[in-house]
C-alpha cells in the first residue's frame, strides 16, 4: 500500500502506512508512506514539477494489485490526481478519501472514493483520520477470519 497527500493529509497518510505496517498487534501489511522521502520529493518537485512528487514514485514503487491510497481535504489535489492516472495505468487498486464533496477526485477514475461532506476544513480532516482506522479495522478484521 503507497499512501500519500498533502499538509494535513500527508499526516493522516504517514499515519495510516504506519498503522497497516506496524499494526499494536498482528502481522501488518507493506504500506508506505510517499512522504519520507525528503531527497524525491524535493527532486521531483525541483526537477519535474511538484504536480508529479506522487506519481513518479507510484511508477517506481506500485505493482500491479498494490492500492495506492491518496487522502485530500480539497479532493482538488493536482499531484493525487497525477498520482491516481498512473495507479490505474498500473493496475494499482486507487482508492481516494476527500473532502468537499469529493472535489476533482469526483470525477477522476478511482476504485473507491470515500467523501467526507463538511465544510470545515478541521472536520474534514478529524473525519478523515477516522475513516483511515476504520478503513485499517475493517482489513484487520477481514484479514483475521480468513
Amino acid at each position: 500500500m503507497l499512501c500519500f497527500g498533502n499538509g494535513g493529509s500527508s499526516t493522516d497518510a504517514a499515519s495510516l502506512a504506519s498503522l497497516f505496517a506496524h499494526p499494536p498487534q498482528g502481522i501488518g501489511i507493506p504500506a508506505r508512506t510517499l512522504l519520507d522521502d525528503a531527497a524525491v520529493l524535493t527532486a521531483v518537485g525541483n526537477d519535474v514539477g511538484f504536480d508529479r512528487v506522487f506519481s513518479r514514485q507510484i511508477i517506481a514503487l506500485g505493482r500491479a494489485g498494490d492500492v495506492a491510497l491518496g487522502i485530500s481535504t480539497s479532493g482538488d489535489s493536482r499531484n493525487l490526481l497525477e498520482a491516481f492516472r498512473e495507479a490505474r495505468r498500473g493496475e494499482m487498486l486507487s482508492i481516494g478519501i476527500a473532502g468537499n464533496g469529493g472535489g476533482a477526485m469526483a470525477d477522476a477514475d478511482l476504485d473507491v472514493l470515500l467523501v467526507v461532506d463538511a465544510d470545515s476544513v478541521h472536520r474534514i480532516q478529524e473525519t478523515q483520520a477516522a475513516v483511515g482506522f476504520e478503513l485499517w479495522r475493517l482489513v484487520v478484521g477481514h484479514t483475521e477470519h480468513r
